[in-house]
């Protein structure tokens, strides 16, 4: 299980954690990953020139996430794919091991048009764990304009206070989104996973990834995280509007998120629309 600490401290202060399975680090935000099941006692402490300020503790239950598996989450990109582990379930440290058609890889690796095969290699408790997804990569093209379209009317409608349920202007307005380089490289994997196997919907066709699994894909670590999509329509005005007018989606477009990011994938089946919310 990964699991985020978090301490507030005063500047020039720092934070000790001990996470009771015999590994311990610093930082006012950490986080670390339990890979047996059972009952730990986590401390932490806070320093200021070296000398304790104060020191607590509190028992942390971990439970089985159930049997050991390897996880593959592909974020797709324009000629690239960035593998990743999101999804396994291991109990045992250690570094996963990736191929793409083959060839070792480590972080994004070219991709031409054609078939790909991405393998996964990982230590488990008594047993290596493996994983495979087959596919065939063709890229297309990203919209700028179509993106900052709709960053811009959504912004507007948070702005404006468009009510959900009333389906009108005049509720309470929220906050404009900020625009995020890695809820971007979230949306485009989904947007392009979209495109080059052909499915719609949020649990991906391609690896069978969920929106928060990619965003975790590209390092952030969010608390929340939502995601709209949608298919064959044809500006940003009229994908938004469909979006608004539909009770699941128009919530997550007005919800109490502060980061957005956008794909709008434009191609012979297209195009594919992606918006990911998400909350630091």
């Amino acid at each position: 299980m990964r699991t985020t600490f978090s301490a507030s401290v005063q500047p020039g202060q720092t934070v000790r954690w001990n996470f009771g399975d015999g590994m311990g680090t610093t930082g006012a935000q950490v986080e670390h990953t339990y890979y047996r099941p059972g009952t730990y006692k986590v401390s932490v402490q806070t320093f200021s020139g070296g000398r304790p300020l104060s020191s607590g503790g509190f028992p942390l239950d971990v439970r089985s996430a159930g049997e050991q598996r390897a996880g593959l989450t592909l974020l797709l990109g324009h000629g690239s794919v960035t593998p990743s582990e999101e999804g396994s379930v291991r109990y045992a440290p250690g570094k996963p091991s990736f191929t793409v058609n083959g060839r070792p890889a480590t972080g994004r690796t070219a991709l031409r048009s054609g078939p790909v095969t991405v393998n996964v290699t990982a230590p488990g408790l008594g047993v290596t764990v493996t994983g495979h997804v087959r596919f065939t990569y063709q890229d297309a093209p990203s919209s700028a304009a179509f993106e900052a379209a709709v960053l811009n009317l959504t912004n507007r409608a948070r702005a404006q206070g468009w009510n959900c349920k009333t389906q009108r202007v005049g509720g309470a307005s929220k906050r404009a989104l900020k625009r995020d380089v890695q809820l971007d490289r979230a949306a485009l994997a989904q947007s392009l996973g979209m495109f080059n196997v052909d499915y719609f919907d949020h649990t991906s066709g391609l690896d069978g990834s969920t929106p928060f699994q990619r965003v975790r894909a590209t390092g952030a670590q969010p608390s929340a995280v939502a995601e709209n999509i949608a298919r064959g329509q044809a500006s940003a005005q009229e994908v938004v509007d469909a979006w608004l007018r539909s009770p699941g989606h128009c919530v997550n477009i007005m919800g109490n998120f502060s980061l957005i990011g956008l794909s709008a994938v434009t191609g012979e089946n297209g195009p594919f629309w992606t918006q990911v919310f998400a909350l630091p």
